[in-house]
């Protein structure tokens, strides 16, 4: 009798979670079907060009931007640029957001399809305003249905924030991450074949210098002294390779990360096409920070100017291996006495 019992409460609980199965994916009955191509966001692909504003809120992470005379910055950055292709892509996916089918209505199961309150951190709030102030869209973006729509399209879960009406819609979004990773990385991108001087100084006031007459020639130790041997041409070469593909791994206005005019290391890459990278990099006790001054002369002076207003009011965290080649010191870059 026991035996039969445990079958029956087993049974019973097993059809009660088809049937909250069931309600999830199912929907209400009582909403129809959207018309074909209604976008989730109506209106939105019309106000794209004068949308000012944008905010992503999950859990504890809230990402504010902004627009400015020179694209979308990031505001918890201090005005940082954002990721413009990045950013773009996003609003667009946006406007082009089409609900397909409506899904469960019912509170206590929203949290199955991450479109719970955002403040748990499953699901992404989005809001977007216009130049004017006024509010262009909101929505609440939920987990992804990749492959799940006819044709084999990516969907993706979605409710309004005063509906508990969620939706299947088609589209998809990559959503996660923190303010730092909407930055635009890349800070900037000397190949080293690009370099004709790189002198590195530490805070103690020792130098080296390496150089080339010309592209096709190796680095070379500036007066090296007669009785030492420098390495191999590829680890002269190394330093050079310090600001190709240099990406930040932070940023702070120069405000609010001064760094001395002394006791720094400071380097001066100098290239063949007339620009003049000036660096300063604070101790290691310190982090990697690093300031740059951009000059140019010749064909690099425009260039130069460029780089200056981009990057000089601003202070960079930059990833420990690239710090340690600012800090190479001559030697590192000889062969140990009788070699």
């Amino acid at each position: 009798m026991r035996r039969r019992s445990l079958y029956l409460l087993l049974a019973a609980a097993l059809a009660l979670a088809v049937f909250a199965a069931g309600e999830v994916w199912r929907g209400d009955r009582e909403v129809s079907a959207p018309p074909p191509g209604e976008r989730a966001l109506p209106g939105l692909a019309d106000k794209l060009a004068t949308l000012d504003f944008m905010r992503l809120r999950r859990g504890d992470v809230t990402v504010n931007f902004r627009q400015s005379e020179h694209g979308w910055v990031v505001v918890e950055k201090g005005g940082y640029p954002a990721d413009q292709t990045r950013l773009r892509q996003l609003l667009l996916q946006l406007a082009e957001l089409q609900l397909v089918e409506p899904k469960t209505d019912r509170p206590e199961l929203l949290s199955r399809l991450d479109l719970d309150d955002p403040a748990n951190g499953n699901s992404t709030l989005v809001t977007i305003g216009d130049r004017n102030g006024t509010a262009a869209g909101q929505i609440i973006i939920g987990r992804a249905r990749p492959s799940d729509i006819e044709g084999g399209q990516a969907g993706v879960y979605v409710r309004k924030p005063d509906s508990e009406q969620a939706w299947l819609a088609r589209g998809s979004f990559e959503l996660g991450g923190d303010a730092l990773s909407w930055l635009d990385r890349r800070i900037l991108d000397i190949a080293p074949g690009r370099v004709a001087s790189v002198v590195l100084t530490m805070p103690d006031g020792n130098s080296v210098t390496l150089a080339r007459g010309s592209a096709d020639l190796p680095l070379a130790i500036d007066g090296l002294p007669a009785d030492a041997k420098p390495k191999p041409d590829e680890a002269l070469a190394a330093p050079a390779g310090a600001l190709e593909a240099l990406d930040l791994a932070d940023v702070k206005p120069a405000s609010e990360q001064p760094l001395s005019e002394t006791g720094v290391t400071t380097a001066a890459f100098t290239t063949f096409d007339g620009l003049v990278v000036g660096l300063r990099l604070s101790s290691p006790e310190k982090e990697d920070w690093l300031a740059i001054d951009v000059t140019g002369y010749g064909k690099g002076e425009a260039a130069a100017q460029a780089l200056s207003t981009r990057l000089s009011p601003w202070r960079f965290a930059i990833p420990p291996e690239r710090a340690r080649l600012l800090r190479t010191t001559l030697s590192d870059l000889l062969l140990p006495h009788g070699s």
